[in-house]
C-alpha cells in the first residue's frame, strides 16, 4: 500500500506541474486567470477554496462553471498537442463567455 500512494503522489505531482506549464500561455493570453490556474493545478481543497471565494451561491456556482471550462480548455490544448485547433478556439471562447456570463444561445 505505502508503494501505490508514493506512485500516486508522484504522478499526480508531475501532472500539475504539466497542466501549469500547458496553461501558462492562456494565463498570458488573460483567457485563464491565475487564481483559476492555482485552482485547477492544485488538489481538491484549493479547488473548493476557489469555489467559495465568491459571496453568495450563484458566484460560487459560476466559479465552479468557469474552472470546468478551464479545464475543457487544457483538456483540447493536450488533444491538440498545443497546437491550434478549431476545438482550442472553441474551448477559449467558452472560459470567456462563462467568465462574462453571456448565455450560449442568444434569442
Amino acid at each position: 500500500m505505502p508503494t501505490i500512494v508514493r506512485v500516486f503522489r508522484t504522478t499526480v505531482t508531475r501532472e500539475r506541474q504539466f497542466l501549469r506549464d500547458a496553461l501558462a500561455l492562456e494565463v498570458e493570453r488573460g483567457v485563464v486567470t491565475g487564481d483559476e490556474l492555482t485552482a485547477l493545478c492544485g488538489d481538491r481543497k484549493v479547488r473548493k477554496a476557489f469555489r467559495k471565494s465568491a459571496g453568495n451561491h450563484a458566484d460560487r456556482k459560476h466559479n465552479g462553471y468557469t474552472l470546468e471550462a478551464a479545464s475543457n480548455l487544457a483538456d483540447a490544448l493536450a488533444a491538440a498537442r498545443g497546437t491550434e485547433s478549431g476545438r482550442v478556439e472553441f474551448a477559449r471562447t467558452e472560459v470567456s463567455r462563462i467568465r462574462s456570463g453571456r448565455p450560449s444561445i442568444e434569442l
